[in-house]
C-alpha cells in the first residue's frame, strides 16, 4: 500500500522499562497504528498532500487502514506528515463524516497554516497568508581567509564554540546562553563575541559560522523566535544584523548564519550523506532531512507526535499531546529523571544527572536510556512512512556523550529489528560540539537548502 507502514510481523516491540512510575511509559503511534490496521473493522484512510497552488500541482498519496472510530491516531499521523513533508495543502478521504473528526481537526488546523480538507476537493488556496516550501540553489562560497575557521552554536540553553584548522578542532569553549540576569540582543552579541575571541586565542579568524536555535528562511533570516529566545530577546527583527554585529572587527572572511539543525544538515550533506535524517536532543528536539540530491530540509520535529496515549504529556504551548518537545528535550528528560529518581532536576542539569545515574549504576539512568531509545524508535518509524528511501538516522546532543549514547544506541538497534529495511542508526561522532563544528564549516559550503518562505508578515 502506498505510504503504508513497513513492519516486521514476526517482531513486536514492547517497552523494557520496569514496572513503576513510567510503566506503561508510552504507546508509540507506530505500534498503535500497527494494531489498528489488523482490526477486523479496519477501512482505508487516504491522505493526499499537494505541493503548490492550482490543480496541476505535484501531490503525494498515502493510505492507512484503521477502524472508522479511530480518527485521532490517523490525524496524528497526518500531522506528522505535514511536519516532515511541508506541503501546501492536505486532503483526507476518511470513512467517516468530517463532523465526527472535528474534535481532532480543530487543534490540527490551529497548528498548521495550510488548508486541510476532509472528504472534499481542496479549495483554491489563499495567497499572502501561508508558509510554503521554498528552495535556495547552491551558491559559490567565498574562500576562507588565512587563520582558523570558527563555529558558534547558540542553543536555547547553552552556547558552544570551536576553532578549526586544517579540518581539526584546535580549541573549544562553552557557556550558558542566558546566564542569570542576562537578556537582550546587546548581551547576546557581547558574549558571543567574547566566546569567538576565546577560541581564536589571538589567531586570525578566516571565517565565522553561526548556528542559531530558531526557525529561519532559506536566506538566513530569522522568521520567528523560540519561546526561550523570545522571552530574552523580544522582537525578532532585532536579529536582522546579529551575525554582522558578532563578526564586526573580528573577521573579514566569509560569514554564515543558519538554523542550528540546518547547519548540521549542510555539514553532513557536504560530506556526501544522502537520504539521512539528522536528529538533535537539546533545549528542544529538532531535525533535518538530507534528500537524495543533497538538499537539506529543516523540519520542526519538536512537534512530531510519538506518544499516542490520550493522556500523553501536553505540549508547552500548542494543542498537542505526545509531541517530542515535551519528551526528548532537556526539560522532558529532566521530568523523566525526576519521576524515576524522586530528586529535583532542571533542564540544564538533565544531561549531567543522567551521566551521574549511569555512573552510579542507578536504575533511573538505565530506565531513562531505554525510554529515550523507545522514543527515537518511534520517530524513526514515523519518518520511514513519509521519507522515501530513508537510509541513515544520526542523533546528537550533549546528553548522549559517553555511556548514555552507547546505551541509547543499543536500545534503538534492538527495536529497529521490527522495521523492514531499517535504516542505519548512529550517534554523532562528537555529540557535545557537533553543532559548533558544523557551524565552522557553514561559510565554506554551497549545499542547497529547502526551507519555509515566509509570505505573511513576520
Amino acid at each position: 500500500m502506498p505510504g503504508g507502514e513497513p513492519c516486521n510481523p514476526e517482531r513486536t516491540v514492547t517497552s523494557s522499562v520496569p514496572t513503576g512510575p513510567l510503566s506503561p511509559m508510552l504507546t508509540t503511534l507506530h505500534s498503535r497504528l500497527d494494531k489498528l490496521r489488523r482490526h477486523p473493522r479496519a477501512q482505508p484512510w487516504q491522505l493526499l498532500l499537494r505541493y503548490g497552488l492550482g490543480g496541476g500541482a505535484d501531490s503525494r498519496s498515502f493510505v492507512w487502514l484503521a477502524p472508522p472510530s479511530e480518527g485521532r491516531e490517523i490525524l496524528q499521523r497526518l500531522h506528522n506528515g505535514l511536519l516532515l513533508l511541508q506541503p501546501a495543502a492536505a486532503e483526507l478521504h476518511a470513512p467517516v463524516a468530517e463532523e465526527r473528526l472535528e474534535p481532532f481537526l480543530e487543534p490540527l488546523r490551529s497548528v498548521h497554516k495550510i488548508p486541510i480538507a476532509v472528504n472534499r476537493e481542496v479549495q483554491e488556496l489563499p495567497t499572502g497568508t501561508l508558509d510554503l516550501p521554498s528552495r535556495a540553489d547552491p551558491w559559490d562560497p567565498m574562500p576562507a581567509g588565512a587563520g582558523v575557521n570558527v563555529g558558534l552554536d547558540i542553543g536555547g540553553t547553552g552556547m558552544k564554540c570551536c576553532a578549526m584548522e586544517s579540518g581539526r578542532v584546535v580549541s573549544k569553549a562553552s557557556q550558558p546562553t542566558w546566564p542569570e540576569g542576562e537578556h537582550g540582543i546587546e548581551s547576546l552579541v557581547r558574549r558571543s563575541r567574547g566566546l569567538v575571541q576565546e577560541v581564536a586565542q589571538g589567531r586570525n579568524i578566516g571565517s565565522l559560522g553561526i548556528g542559531f536555535a530558531s526557525p529561519m528562511g532559506v536566506d538566513g533570516s530569522v522568521v520567528s523566535l523560540s519561546t526561550v529566545m523570545r522571552k530574552r530577546i523580544g522582537d525578532v527583527q532585532l536579529l536582522d544584523q546579529f551575525a554582522q554585529q558578532v563578526a564586526s572587527g573580528l573577521t573579514q572572511g566569509p560569514l554564515a548564519l543558519f538554523n542550528d539543525l540546518t547547519n548540521l544538515g549542510r555539514h553532513l550533506s557536504g560530506q556526501g550523506n544522502r537520504r539521512m535524517l539528522r536528529l538533535q536532543i537539546g533545549t528542544s528536539f529538532g531535525g533535518c532531512w538530507i534528500d537524495a540530491d543533497g538538499t537539506v530540509n529543516p523540519t520542526e520535529l519538536g512537534r512530531l507526535v510519538i506518544d499516542a496515549r490520550p493522556d500523553a504529556r501536553p505540549h508547552t504551548y500548542l494543542p498537542l499531546r505526545g509531541a517530542m518537545k515535551t519528551y526528548l528535550s532537556g526539560l522532558g528528560v529532566a521530568q523523566t529523571l525526576e519521576t524515576l529518581s524522586g530528586a529535583p532536576c532542571t533542564a540544564w542539569q538533565a544531561g549531567y544527572r543522567l551521566a551521574e545515574h549511569l555512573q552510579d549504576g542507578d536504575e533511573a539512568g538505565r530506565a531513562t536510556c531505554e525510554w529515550i531509545a523507545e522514543l527515537l524508535f518511534g520517530v524513526i518509524a514515523e519518518a520511514q512512512v513519509f521519507l522515501g528511501g530513508l537510509r541513515t538516522v544520526e542523533v546528537g546532543g550533549s546528553m548522549l556523550q559517553g555511556v548514555a549514547g552507547r546505551r541509547v544506541k543499543a536500545g534503538v538497534l534492538e527495536r529497529l529489528d521490527a522495521l523492514i529495511d531499517s535504516p542505519e542508526f548512529r550517534i554523532a561522532t562528537d555529540p557535545g560540539y557537533d553543532g559548533a563544528i558544523a557551524a565552522a564549516h557553514a561559510p565554506l559550503l554551497g549545499t542547497p537548502l529547502r526551507g519555509l518562505l515566509r509570505l505573511s508578515p513576520r
